[in-house]
């Protein structure tokens, strides 16, 4: 679902961040090469991480504004 909603807006899954809130999209979010921003709303914040979350937060509001 990441990979083909990035090709449909023609960018880059390298780089481009996906935020997910369950284990399974943030797995398949890291499988398909995205930055992951894992929020943790009770999914257990190791969990997150070790299906591949590169940040993990509990809160959207934790994220810094865009450059």
């Amino acid at each position: 679902m990441f990979v083909t909603a990035a090709r449909e807006l023609g960018v880059d899954p390298a780089r481009s961040v996906a935020v997910e809130d369950a284990v399974s999209g943030v797995a398949s979010a890291h499988a398909g090469g995205f930055w992951v921003v894992g929020v943790d709303r009770g999914a257990d914040a190791e969990a997150l991480r070790a299906a591949g979350a590169d940040q993990v937060v509990s809160d959207l509001s934790e994220l810094p504004p865009p450059a």
